[in-house]
C-alpha cells in the first residue's frame, strides 16, 4: 500500500500550530533547579544567618566559615552542571527514534519531532511514541501502563494504538492522530518523566541526619546563647561568637555537597567508559550488588547466532525444507538474531505467497505463517509447539543441548490460516534446525571477576534451560549445571531463586518474580537485559542495565545504558559504584566527628554553665585541613570492596570514638587552665592542637590500609595544620610557649590510646546489641 505522508511545509505548519509530539525532558534537572538545589538549602540559610551575626559583633575574622560554604556550593553547582551537560549529550545518543514518511521518503526522526498526521513505522520492541491508527500490519501490544493488565492486546488495521504502550510482537505502519499532551497516556507519561532521585540507603541516611540536626540546631543555639550571656555573664558579642562556633560545628556543611559531587564525578567517569547513568543514586545500588541476573542474549552471547545443522524428519528432505524456509522468511523487515541466522542459512524467495502471519512472541515461544497452497508452517520451541510431547524430536535433542545448541522445530499443518494461541491438532514436525549462540569475547574473564568478588550470578532466559546451562558452563559461571525449566516448575519462587543458577523457559512476568524472590531473600539485585520481555524485571531490580542497541522500552526502564553494547564494561561499572560509596562513607566519618563533638560540647556548656571552648575560626581551620581537603583528594582513589553495612553505621563507628576524645580533651584543657593558670590564648592553642592531632589520627584510622597516596595526604594535612597555627596564631588567637608543647605531646598520645580503647568498646557494645536483636527475632 502506498502512503504519501507529509510534506515539509505541512510539518512546519503543524509545528507552528503546536501539533507536535513535545515531551518533558526526563532524568536531569534544569540549570535553575541545580543552582537552587545547591544554594537555597536549610544549612546554607543557617550559615548565612550565623555569618550575619558575626558581622554584627564586628569580629569579622570569625566569619571565615562562610568561605567554606560558598566554595562547597560553587563546587556542587559546577560539578552537577558539568554532569548535566554530559548526560544530556549522551541522552541524545540513545534518544528514541522512529521512521516517518516525509516528502515521500522514509526518514529517521526523534520521537519528539513527530507531528499530527505523520505516517510512522512501528516495530517490535518499540514504545509507541504517540496515539496512532494502524494502516497496515498487525501488532501485539502490552498496555499494562494504561490498564494495569499484563496481557497483550492485538492491533489490526483500523485499530488504535496508544502512546507509551510497548510492542511485544509484530510491526505496522500507522497514522498519528494525537500527539504530546493530547495523547491518552500523556498524564501518566508526564509523571513518569519527572525528575526523581532513586530511593537509596545513602539518601535515606542523609535525610534522617539532616532532619535531626534541622530540628535541633535553632533551639540549641538559642539556649546556648542565653546560658553564656545570662548564666555565665559573657558580653553579648562574645556569647554570640561562641554560639556561632557551636552551631557551625554541628552542621556537616560539606557532606551533602561532597555526596552530590562524588556521584556527579562518578557519572562522568562512567561516561568515559560509554556507560550512561540515568540516575545518580543508582550508583549506590551498584556498590551493594551481591547478585546479578543475566539475560543470555546480548550479555553472555554477542547477540548473533548461526545455524549449525538441519535434520529432516519423517521423510522430508533438506531441499524441500530450504524451499519452504525461503518463502517463510521472505519479507522479514526487521530480522531478530534467530531470523538472521535462518536467512543466512536458507536465504529468502517469494516462491509461495504468505497469506497470514503470526509474529514471534516471547510469551508463546513460536511464530507461524501460512503459505499459499502449502498450508501453515510454525517455527519455535518443541515444548510449546507440542505441549503433549514429541518423541521424534525429544529423543534426538540431548546431544545438541549438551553442546549448547538450541533446537528450533519447523512444523507443518494443513490449516490455511495461523491463529494466535491456537496450535493445530494436525501439527507435525518437519525438521530440526540446530542454532548456536556466539559467546561474547572475554566473557569467561568477566564471569570470573564476579565470582572473585562474591557476586552470585543467575542466568534468566526464555530459551531451553539445558541449552542455556551449557552456554553458562562455557562462560565459566559456577553451578551452571543447576538449572530449571520454569514452564514446568511448581516450587515457590524464593526456593527456586536460592536453589538454581540457570532458569530457562522464563516468561517476562516470571523474570520479575525471580528478581522479587531474590530481593525477598535479602539480596541486592542487578538485572541486565535488552528486550521488551526484560522490562518488568528491569523495573523491579535494585539497579538495571540495558544495551543501547536493545529495545527502546528496555533502555527507558534501565538505570544504566551501555552505549557501545559491551557487557565487558560491567566489572568497571561495579568497581566505580563501590569506589564512590566506600569513599563517601569514609569521608562522612570525618564530617561527623565535628557534628558529634559539637553536640556533646553544647550539652556540656548548658549543663556545666561553661563557655564554648572553640571560636568559629578554629573550626574553619580544622574543617579545612582535617576534613575538606583530605576527603576531597582521597575521594578519587580506588576502593573496590563490596559495601555491606548501612552508610552511617560505618561512619559513626569511626566518628564517635574520636568525637568523644575531643569532648574529653575539653575537660582536660579546662583542668589544665585552672591548675597551670593558663591564659585564654594558651588554652586555645592546646585545645586546637589536640583536636588537630585527633583529626589526623582519625584520618589515619579511617583510610586503612595506608597507601603512598593516603600517607602523603595525611602528612601534608598535618604540616599545613601546624604551619597555619604557627603563622596565623594572632588571627586564630593562639599563643604558644615551649612549655605548651610539653603539654600537647603527652596529652595527644594519651588521646590516641583513648580513641583505640573507645573504638574497641564501641565494637563490643555494637556486637552485643546486634546479637540481642538477632535473639529477639
Amino acid at each position: 500500500m502506498e502512503y504519501r505522508g507529509l510534506r515539509e511545509e505541512e510539518v512546519q505548519q503543524r509545528i507552528e500550530q503546536g501539533e507536535v509530539n513535545l515531551q518533558e525532558e526526563r532524568m536531569t534537572r534544569s540549570v535553575r533547579d541545580i543552582i537552587l538545589a545547591n544554594s537555597v538549602t536549610f544549612f546554607n540559610l543557617i550559615n548565612l544567618a550565623l555569618f550575619a551575626i558575626v558581622l554584627l559583633t564586628g569580629n569579622i575574622k570569625n566569619g571565615a566559615f562562610i568561605g567554606t560554604v560558598i566554595a562547597n556550593t560553587c563546587i556542587g553547582i559546577y560539578q552537577e552542571l558539568k554532569a548535566k551537560k554530559l548526560l544530556d549529550g549522551m541522552h541524545l545518543m540513545v534518544e528514541s527514534k522512529c521512521m516517518a514518511l516525509r516528502d515521500e521518503a522514509w526518514k529517521e526522526i526523534p520521537v519528539h519531532e513527530i507531528v499530527l498526521d505523520d505516517v510512522i513505522r512501528i516495530e517490535m520492541g518499540m514504545q509507541i511514541p504517540a496515539d496512532l491508527e494502524v494502516l497496515e500490519g498487525n501488532l501485539e501490544v502490552n498496555e499494562s501502563m494504561l490498564t494495569g493488565e499484563a496481557d497483550t492486546v492485538e492491533k489490526h488495521v483500523g485499530d488504535h494504538a496508544y502512546g507509551g504502550t510497548v510492542v511485544t510482537s509484530g510491526n505496522c505502519i500507522g497514522k498519528v492522530y494525537r500527539v504530546g499532551k493530547k495523547c491518552i497516556s500523556a498524564s501518566i507519561m508526564e509523571e513518569a518523566r519527572k525528575y526523581k532521585k532513586a530511593r537509596s540507603k545513602l539518601h535515606e541516611d542523609l535525610e534522617k541526619l539532616l532532619k535531626i540536626i534541622s530540628f535541633a540546631i535553632v533551639p540549641t543555639g538559642i539556649i546556648l546563647y542565653l546560658v553564656q550571656k545570662n548564666g555565665i555573664g559573657l558580653v553579648w558579642q562574645e556569647a554570640a561568637i561562641k554560639t556561632v562556633a557551636a552551631m557551625v560545628g554541628m552542621i556537616p556543611e560539606g557532606l551533602v555537597v561532597l555526596t552530590s559531587v562524588a556521584l556527579a564525578v562518578s557519572t562522568m567517569r562512567l561516561s568515559r567508559r560509554q556507560a550512561l547513568v540515568q540516575d545518580l543514586f543508582s550508583i549506590e545500588s551498584l556498590a551493594r550488588v551481591d547478585t546479578i541476573c543475566l539475560d543470555k542474549t546480548g550479555t553472555l552471547t554477542a547477540g548473533s547466532m548461526a545455524v549449525t545443522d538441519v535434520i529432516p524428519l519423517f521423510g522430508h528432505n533438506e531441499e524441500e525444507i530450504t524451499s519452504v524456509m525461503k518463502s517463510y522468511l521472505y519479507g522479514s523487515e526487521k530480522a531478530n538474531a534467530t531470523q538472521q541466522a535462518l536467512i543466512e542459512r536458507f536465504g529468502t524467495e517469494a516462491k509461495y505467497a504468505q497469506t497470514s502471519d503470526l509474529p514471534f512472541s516471547s510469551d508463546r515461544k513460536y511464530a507461524g505463517k501460512s503459505l499459499q497452497g502449502m498450508g501453515s508452517y510454525y517455527t519455535g520451541a518443541v515444548n510449546f509447539l507440542f505441549p503433549q510431547g514429541c518423541p521424534a524430536v525429544i529423543h534426538r535433542i540431548t546431544p545438541f543441548l549438551e553442546k549448547g545448541e538450541r533446537i528450533l522445530v519447523l512444523a507443518h499443518s494443513d490449516e490455511t490460516e495461523v491463529r494466535k494461541d491456537h496450535v493445530p491438532e494436525d501439527l507435525e514436525p518437519v525438521a530440526m534446525i540446530a542454532i548456536k549462540d556466539v559467546l561474547r569475547d572475554h566473557v569467561q574473564e568477566i564471569m570470573q571477576y564476579f565470582t572473585d568478588e562474591d557476586v552470585t550470578i543467575k542466568v534468566i532466559s526464555g530459551d531451553d534451560p539445558a541449552t542455556v546451562s551449557s552456554l553458562a558452563r562455557q562462560a565459566g559461571i559456577p553451578h551452571a549445571d543447576q538449572y530449571v525449566d520454569m514452564s514446568k516448575a511448581r516450587l515457590n519462587y524464593e526456593e527456586l531463586a536460592d536453589q538454581y543458577t540457570v532458569f530457562g523457559r522464563v516468561l517476562p512476568d516470571q523474570k520479575k518474580k525471580l528478581v522479587e524472590a531474590l530481593q525477598a531473600n535479602g539480596h541486592t539485585v542487578a538485572m541486565t537485559g535488552d528486550g521488551v520481555n526484560d522490562v518488568p524485571a528491569l523495573k523491579k531490580a535494585d539497579v538495571s542495565i540495558a544495551m543501547a542497541a536493545g529495545a527502546a522500552a528496555a533502555k527507558d526502564s534501565a538505570n544504566i545504558v551501555l552505549l557501545n553494547n559491551d557487557f565487558a564494561l560491567m566489572p568497571d561499572i561495579l568497581k566505580e559504584g563501590r569506589r564512590v560509596i566506600n569513599n563517601i562513607s569514609r569521608a562522612s566519618s570525618m564530617y561527623l566527628v565535628k557534628t558529634v563533638f559539637s553536640i556533646l560540647l553544647s550539652l556540656y556548656v548548658v549543663i556545666m554553665q561553661q563557655s564554648y571552648p572553640f571560636l568559629p575560626i578554629h573550626l574553619t581551620l580544622i574543617s579545612t585541613f582535617g576534613v575538606g581537603l583530605p576527603t576531597f583528594v582521597l575521594q578519587m582513589e580506588p576502593s573496590m570492596e563490596r559495601v555491606k553495612r548501612r552508610f552511617f553505621s560505618t561512619a559513626f563507628r569511626n566518628a564517635i570514638p574520636s568525637a568523644c576524645a575531643v569532648f574529653l580533651a575539653s575537660f582536660a584543657c579546662l583542668l589544665l587552665r585552672v591548675l597551670l593558670k593558663l591564659s585564654v590564648e594558651e588554652n586555645y592553642a592546646i585545645f586546637v592542637s589536640l583536636t588537630g592531632m585527633i583529626y589526623m589520627y582519625t584520618l589515619y584510622r579511617v583510610y586503612q590500609p595506608p597507601t603512598k597516596m593516603r600517607t602523603a595526604v595525611i602528612v601534608s594535612m598535618t604540616i599545613l595544620t601546624v604551619a597555619a597555627m604557627l603563622l596565623l596564631k594572632s588571627l586564630l588567637q593562639l599563643h604558644f610557649r615551649w612549655t605548651t608543647f610539653l603539654i600537647i605531646v603527652p596529652c595527644g598520645i594519651g588521646l590516641i590510646f583513648l580513641i583505640q580503647y573507645l573504638s574497641a568498646a564501641y565494637d563490643s557494645v555494637s556486637g552485643w546489641i546486634a546479637k540481642a536483636a538477632k535473639r529477639n527475632k
